[in-house]
C-alpha cells in the first residue's frame, strides 16, 4: 500500500520506532509459506480472510483483510476482498477506504465498480454524491456485474500455493446475488412460511439492529397532508432526530413513510379501516426508528419491516436496542 509522501515524512520517525514490530515476516526468516505476497503473516491473514468470506463471517473477514493490507507489502488484489466483505458487514468506512485504494492502483477500475463506490458514499453520508453514481450504475449493471467475482476468483488463487488450485469453493462467495439482474421490490412482502427465529424476516431487535443502515431516537412532529392517504398508500410522516444510536449523520428533519403493517405475510387491510389523525402517533411522542437503507426512495425513507421499524422509545424498547448495540460494539 502506497503511504503519501506527507505522511511518510510527518510519521517518519515514529515508524523507524517500530519497525521491529511492523515489518512483516517473511519465509526466509522462519521457513514457512510465505505464498506469493512474499510475507508469512499477509499470507496467513489473507487465507484467513478467505476463508471468513466463505462462511459469510464477514466482520472477522474486514478485520482479516484490513490487517492485512495495512502490513506494508504490495498487495493490492486483497483490496478487493476487503471491499467485499465491509460492504457486506456495512462497515461503509473500510469499504470506501477499499475502493480509493483499488482505484488509486487501478483507475479503470472505477468504471466496473460505479455501484459500490455510489454505495459506500452514501454509507458514509455523502448522498449529494451517491446518487448521480448510483443512477448511472443502474445502466451498467449487467455489464458490470461479473467484474468484482473475476477479481476475488483471481485473489483466492493467489491467496494459494503456486501452481496449486484454491481450497476456497468461490462459487460461495459471490458478491452479487446469482441473478441476470439485480431488481430492488418496491416493497417486501414476506410469506408467513418463511420467517422462523433464524430468518431475516424474524421481527426480532437482533434483527432491527443487524438490518437497519440508521438506528435513532426521534420525536414525531406531524404528517404531511397534501396527498391522498390509505392503507396502503401512507401518508409521510415528519420526525426529529434527538439522537443517532447507529448509522450515518442525517438531516435532523427525518421524513419517513408510515406503513401500517409490517410486511410480513400478504397485508390485508383490517375491516371498516380508514385513515385519521387517530391513525398517527401524539406530536412529541418519542420513537425508536430502524432505517434498512439510509438513502430516501420516492422524497422518504423506509422503516425495516413498516410498522415494526417503529418502536415506541420507552425505557423497556431503549434498553433492548442498547443492549444489542452493546453486543456488537466494536463490529461495526
Amino acid at each position: 500500500m502506497k503511504i503519501p509522501r506527507a505522511i511518510r515524512a510527518v510519521g517518519a520517525l515514529a515508524i523507524m520506532a517500530t519497525l521491529a514490530f511492523s515489518v512483516p515476516v517473511t519465509a526466509m526468516e522462519t521457513g514457512d509459506d510465505a505464498g506469493q505476497f512474499g510475507s508469512i503473516t499477509v499470507t496467513k491473514l489473507a487465507r484467513e480472510g478467505l476463508k471468513a468470506a466463505q462462511r459469510q463471517d464477514w466482520v472477522t473477514a474486514t478485520a482479516k483483510y484490513q490487517k492485512a493490507v495495512s502490513q506494508n507489502v504490495k498487495a493490492p488484489e486483497l483490496y478487493y476482498g476487503l471491499l467485499q466483505a465491509a460492504s457486506k458487514a456495512r462497515n461503509w468506512t473500510e469499504a470506501h477506504a477499499a475502493l480509493e485504494a483499488i482505484f488509486a492502483e487501478d483507475a479503470t477500475a472505477k468504471a466496473h465498480l460505479q455501484g459500490e463506490y455510489g454505495q459506500s458514499l452514501a454509507g458514509v453520508g455523502r448522498y449529494e454524491e451517491a446518487i448521480p453514481i448510483l443512477n448511472k450504475a443502474l445502466t451498467t449493471i449487467d455489464a458490470d456485474s461479473a467484474f468484482l467475482n473475476e477479481k476475488l476468483t483471481a485473489m483466492a488463487i493467489k491467496i494459494e500455493k503456486p501452481g496449486e488450485k484454491p481450497d476456497i469453493d468461490m462459487s460461495k462467495v459471490h458478491y452479487y446475488e446469482p441473478t441476470a439482474k439485480q431488481v430492488i421490490p418496491e416493497r417486501d412482502v414476506v410469506k408467513q412460511s418463511e420467517v422462523s427465529e433464524k430468518s431475516k424476516y424474524t421481527l426480532s431487535y437482533d434483527n432491527l439492529h443487524h438490518y437497519s443502515e440508521f438506528i435513532a431516537i426521534c420525536t414525531y412532529e406531524g404528517y404531511e397532508k397534501e396527498r391522498d392517504i390509505a392503507f396502503f398508500r401512507p401518508p409521510i410522516a415528519i420526525f426529529h432526530i434527538d439522537e443517532i444510536l447507529h448509522g450515518p449523520p442525517l438531516n435532523k428533519r427525518l421524513p419517513i413513510r408510515y406503513e401500517f403493517h409490517d410486511k410480513v405475510g400478504t397485508p390485508t387491510m383490517p375491516a371498516g379501516w380508514t385513515f385519521g389523525p387517530d391513525k398517527m402517533p401524539k406530536p412529541g411522542s418519542k420513537w425508536l426508528i430502524f432505517i434498512e437503507n439510509a438513502v430516501p426512495k420516492r422524497g422518504a425513507f423506509e422503516t425495516y419491516h413498516g410498522s415494526y421499524g417503529r418502536q415506541e422509545a420507552n425505557d423497556e424498547n431503549k434498553n433492548k436496542i442498547y443492549a444489542v448495540l452493546e453486543a456488537h460494539r466494536g463490529q461495526q
